[in-house]
């Protein structure tokens, strides 16, 4: 693991002292249980959430996956939104295609972009709506 994946870590496990990190099929997965599902349009109001690192140092994340499966609250079809979908942790998830709008990452990994970035940006996500 390289050094800006390490600090990544670091610093996601200083945010989120439950983090899980499993390296699954040369992937590097996370897992965070009871991330809070924010803006009252889905339910239910959390859920495991999962990403992965990307490969590359630096390069920008994409995607991340909840347990169990949202439904929005008005009902009707969620937007890039797909099931089932598997992850280290399983296939019964679902998939959010999401990604950063800009990813400039600063060679001190404390400062955005970075996977702490990522995953709150989760919550503007969920607060989009379907």
């Amino acid at each position: 693991m390289s050094e800006r994946w390490q600090g990544e870590l670091e610093l996601l496990r200083e945010h989120f002292s439950e983090l899980e990190y499993l390296e699954h099929g040369g992937e590097h997965w996370c897992r965070l249980p009871s991330y809070p599902v924010t803006g009252g349009m889905f339910r239910p109001d959390a859920v495991d959430v999962a990403f992965r690192i990307p490969p590359r140092a630096g390069e920008a994340p994409y995607a991340f996956w909840v347990r169990p499966g949202v439904e929005p609250i008005a009902g009707g079809a969620i937007q890039n939104y797909t099931t089932p979908a598997p992850t280290a942790w399983g296939n019964d998830w679902a998939q959010f295609s999401w990604s950063p709008l800009e990813w400039i990452p600063k060679a001190d990994v404390r400062m955005p972009a970075n996977m702490l970035s990522f995953v709150r940006s989760f919550a503007d996500r969920f607060e989009e709506g379907p």
